[in-house]
């Protein structure tokens, strides 16, 4: 091949595609400018005109990198017209033979050819079989690369080493040795960081001294209500809390995840910022209450109330137990049953009894026509707004949300023109906030729109189709049917002394009524030890009902 097959017509519309295998590269390295430099300039030799850049700081070994989709997207929906992607090689393309070929052969058929700047080949047969042969060696060199990497990191796990990646919060990473010329790291406890780290251990396991153990959600209101920032000088999550009250590398030992020998775990000493103790506690503590299980008694058992009564005492589950060789059933406190007076001075209701009692409490008490539409006013209140009033929210809203986007979109422009990196930590800070501002008014505009629509507005029939659903089911003879109704509305039904408290959250029943469907779900939340101060918080509440202690037979 002797003559310059890289060529393509002067004019040709050329696309620009460059990346490195890592952040870090790009970052540190010049290989990106160096990449865009020597493109543009073969460009310019060539007289091409110069459509669109793209570039990303992934591994090439799948088409999971968001410049290379976009470039894709743009070319194949977008109205992006070129006549040629140019790369500097083709290990810059794809490091899979059997990937890179399909890409290309779908590109070919919208007339649309990849040169590489380095290797030259051309479309005829041999050029084509040239063209996969330094494909099939990219990708070797690749997995040979990979394998290197993988013994590398293994090995260094094994000398207790830092292997990279995101610094945990908490932690920063130090120097702690050299192997020739190469630098050894390990972490050391960023006490700033380490202290917020101990203060939601703290909340979650006594409180704030004035409370008892707060729940995640609270936790997170707590932090962001004093002014607790991220690393990022963000406000707190509920999953960015939850991974630091999960995550074992505070008690002292980080684990690496090694891909050698079909995958083992190295665990890492660090230095401990929490006691072992502490961490195992509320392992315990938040496994109780993972809402994302639901034991088969709760869906599929004849218990009416399993999962919805607890004891006031110390806010665990109320389960069933039985007296006189199983002839009566009972609700009693699970944490009396499980450790004596000790735990609980407890709580021990007839199930019959308590069954029927809750039963005829919310067909009298709550499921009436005049009690639904009380606790339903709020909402109607909201709908009876003026319909220009509502219109006019909705203009603005659509307005925040189309800025919001526009900044988005010109965040994406800098990347893909080269002006800043994807990985700039300030980048990242500007980006994360114009898509949490596009997020809330996306929020705030569809919540509008849904108040608006008239499939949506609560009126009288709906409340009394509603009503009717309730009652038919709580007169149903299915205990199973029975108990989906129950639980659609109710969230808790908590045994007093002289009294019983049934607590739900309005919302629920807001979703039913505008739905026209309860809908209860198969598999209900299952939440052991709720949340005990429902007073506290009475936007929640939808009603509160007082009866007698049911005695014993």
């Amino acid at each position: 091949m002797t003559r310059d097959f890289l060529a393509a017509p002067a004019g040709s519309r050329a696309v620009l595609y460059m990346r490195v295998s890592t952040g870090q590269q790009a970052q540190n390295d010049l290989s990106i400018p160096d990449q865009k430099k020597q493109l543009r300039s073969h460009c310019k030799h060539h007289a091409y005109i110069i459509a669109g850049e793209y570039s990303d700081a992934k591994s090439g070994r799948d088409d999971n990198r968001p410049g290379f989709q976009t470039m894709l997207e743009d070319i194949k929906h977008g109205g992006l017209g070129c006549d040629i992607i140019l790369v500097h090689s083709y290990s810059r393309f794809f490091r899979d033979e059997v990937m890179a070929e399909l890409h290309i052969r779908s590109l070919a058929k919208r007339g649309i050819r990849l040169i590489s700047l380095t290797q030259r080949t051309d479309d005829s047969s041999e050029g084509q079989i040239l063209r996969r042969i330094l494909a099939i060696f990219d990708e070797y060199t690749s997995l040979e690369t990979a394998k290197h990497v993988r013994r590398s990191l293994h090995e260094n796990a094994l000398q207790g080493f830092w292997n990279g990646g995101t610094t945990p919060f908490g932690y920063r990473v130090v120097e702690v040795g050299r192997r020739g010329k190469t630098l050894k790291k390990g972490l050391e406890v960023n006490e700033t960081e380490a202290e917020t780290v101990r203060l939601m251990f703290t909340l979650a396991l006594k409180g704030d001294g004035t409370t008892g153990p707060l729940g995640i959600k609270k936790i997170v209101s707590w932090l962001n209500e004093r002014g607790y920032k991220t690393r990022n000088s963000s406000r707190w999550g509920v999953s960015a809390v939850h991974r630091r009250l999960t995550d074992s590398i505070y008690t002292g030992v980080k684990i690496f995840h090694s891909g050698e020998n079909g995958g083992v775990e190295i665990p890492i000493a660090v230095p401990s910022i929490v006691s072992e103790h502490d961490f195992e506690n509320l392992r315990v503590v938040l496994a109780e209450k993972n809402p994302k299980k639901a034991p088969p008694r709760v869906v599929s058992g004849d218990v009416l109330l399993t999962g919805l009564v607890v004891c006031p005492n110390c806010g665990g589950g109320m389960t069933t137990s039985t007296g006189k060789s199983g002839r009566y059933r009972y609700y009693a406190c699970s944490n009396r049953m499980r450790t004596g007076s000790i735990g609980c001075e407890g709580r021990r209701v007839p199930m019959e009894a308590m069954d029927e009692l809750i039963t005829t409490a919310l067909k009298a008490s709550l499921f009436t026509f005049d009690k639904v539409n009380e606790i339903l006013s709020p909402l109607r209140e909201r709908q009876s707004r003026s319909a220009e009033d509502l219109e006019k929210r909705l203009v603005d809203r659509e307005t925040e949300v189309q800025e919001a986007k526009r900044k988005m979109d010109n965040l994406y422009s800098m990347i893909e023109a080269g002006v800043v990196e994807a990985a700039d930590a300030a980048f990242k800070d500007r980006f994360q906030d114009a898509k949490s501002e596009f997020q809330r008014a996306q929020k705030e505009r569809d919540q509008i729109a849904q108040e608006i629509a008239p499939q949506n507005r609560i009126n009288h029939d709906k409340i009394v189709k509603f009503v009717a659903s309730m009652q038919n089911a709580l007169n149903s003879e299915s205990i199973a049917n029975k108990r989906a109704y129950i639980r659609a509305a109710v969230d808790a039904v908590e045994v007093g002394e002289d009294s019983i408290q049934i607590y739900g959250r309005r919302e629920q029943i807001e979703r039913a009524v505008a739905l026209e469907s309860v809908a209860p779900s198969p598999v209900p939340t299952f939440v052991r030890g709720w949340r005990r101060r429902w007073d506290s918080n009475p936007r929640r509440a939808l009603t509160l009902v007082g009866f007698q202690d049911p005695k014993p037979p």
